[in-house]
């Protein structure tokens, strides 16, 4: 379902454009302008090469994919000949497409569809599935009644808006690089007009919801307030905190090969020596050399060039072989060394630098906090209510929505087949 925290950001730009364009005229306009339509849906890629008689039944859309949608199914309904389902699925009369189910979805399942069996990716293919045509749905019905409410000038005023969203996909998804996300786009037979419009309709859809619902907004009273402080005092408590300085030598580092391949008597010979070297550096240390000048000199390990430095951590954020380093971290008293010690895979002394104790916050400070977070509850609450109203209202046919679903499924990468992965994301 749509959120409040989509495009917060915005909201109050977006706020003020709606508010000017109103106070020029709310005239009421016709719903519009369609979404592709049918005949544009039918693609190269929509489902390329399979057919209905291949893929009901098959491996790849095996039980876990289909009979828990053939179960539900309506009175009536039966797969047909030809491609499997339909490629767009009417809402109120608009059309959302395939491509724009899959566009949102399609680099994750690609990864999932080489990382897990086929079994377990066609369950989560479903679900992956299911869950965007549903949160598409949801934007629909509700861009439906937000264009009732703001006049046409408002899209124009929205472009440097849907402009940010774009390139923000562009930073996080694809490295900054507009060309990887047109040939994204190309892919699906989308263009960057296409997801244009899709972002000025989101960002629309945003600032409707918070204008409608946002008035009806209850403050709590103070004991309310308490009381989800005292049931969640866990998330108002910040960890301690350390600084770890590391001088660390793996006991790899004095082999020629790995543990899993060296003898009982190699591994002894090996740790005595990185013993030794360590000892220097204590001797070192205790005559009051610098650590990071010591841990340039003597470290064998991470951040070596760093003199040793790791920056601050938190009990049992460290794993493998500095699992170790991080809980003698935190029995030493600020600016304090520890003794050589030794572990099967290393030898390491430990400095702790900085020491930042468990700290939680009084009700008052975490009071605005917890305000925040009751209302977002709430906001969400109403918005999926509302949703859900709008959804019961709309036309939309039971069959069409299964056919669309086995549609979009078909469509997507799956086992030995992500082709419509990303090629920066196939070399990964």
């Amino acid at each position: 379902m749509i959120t409040g925290g989509t495009f917060a950001s915005q909201s109050v730009a977006v706020a003020c454009i709606l508010g000017l364009a109103c106070a020029a005229g709310c005239e009421e306009r016709p719903i519009g302008p369609k979404w592709a339509d049918h005949q544009a849906a039918h693609t190269a890629r929509y489902h390329p090469d399979v057919k209905r008689s291949d893929a009901i039944g098959s491996p790849t859309f095996d039980a876990q994919v289909t009979q828990p949608l053939m179960a539900t199914r309506p009175a009536g309904f039966a797969p047909g000949p030809g491609p499997i389902g339909s490629p767009v699925l009417f809402v109120n009369g608009d059309a959302i497409t395939v491509q724009e189910i899959l566009e949102p979805i399609i680099d994750d399942l690609a990864r999932q569809a080489r990382l897990l069996p086929e079994s377990a990716y066609n369950d989560y293919l479903a679900r992956k599935v299911a869950d965007e045509i549903r949160n598409q749905v949801s934007l629909l019905v509700v861009y439906q009644e937000a264009q009732t409410s703001y006049p046409d000038k408002v899209y124009e005023m929205l472009d440097e808006k849907a402009d940010e969203a774009i390139k923000g996909v562009i930073n996080r998804r694809f490295g900054g690089v507009h060309a990887r996300y047109e040939g994204h786009l190309k892919a699906l037979d989308l263009s960057v007009a296409d997801m244009k419009e899709r972002a000025r309709r989101q960002i629309l859809v945003t600032q409707f919801l918070r204008d409608r619902l946002l008035p009806g907004l209850q403050d709590l009273p103070r004991r309310e307030l308490m009381k989800h402080y005292q049931a969640h005092l866990d998330e108002f408590t910040t960890a301690p905190k350390a600084e770890l300085f590391l001088i660390e030598v793996p006991i790899t580092s004095e082999l020629d090969k790995d543990l899993s391949q060296a003898s009982a008597d190699e591994i002894a010979a090996a740790r005595r020596r990185a013993r030794a070297h360590m000892d220097r550096a204590r001797q070192e240390l205790d005559s009051g050399v610098d650590f990071a000048a010591v841990a340039k000199r003597y470290s064998r390990g991470l951040r070596k060039a760093n003199g040793g430095a790791w920056g601050e951590i938190t009990p049992g954020s460290l794993q493998k072989r500095w699992a170790k380093p991080a809980e003698i971290l935190f029995a030493l008293d600020q600016g304090r060394i520890s003794d050589v010690i030794e572990t099967d895979e290393s030898v390491f002394i430990v400095k702790c630098g900085r020491r930042t104790p468990r700290r939680r916050l009084s009700f008052e400070q975490a009071q605005a906090r917890i305000i925040a977070r009751v209302k977002d509850q709430q906001y969400n609450r109403m918005s999926n209510r509302y949703i859900a109203r709008l959804i019961q209202r709309a036309t939309i046919d039971n069959r069409q929505r299964q056919e669309f679903f086995f549609a979009a499924v078909a469509a997507a990468p799956r086992p030995g087949r992500p082709d419509l992965a990303r090629e920066d994301d196939k070399e990964q």
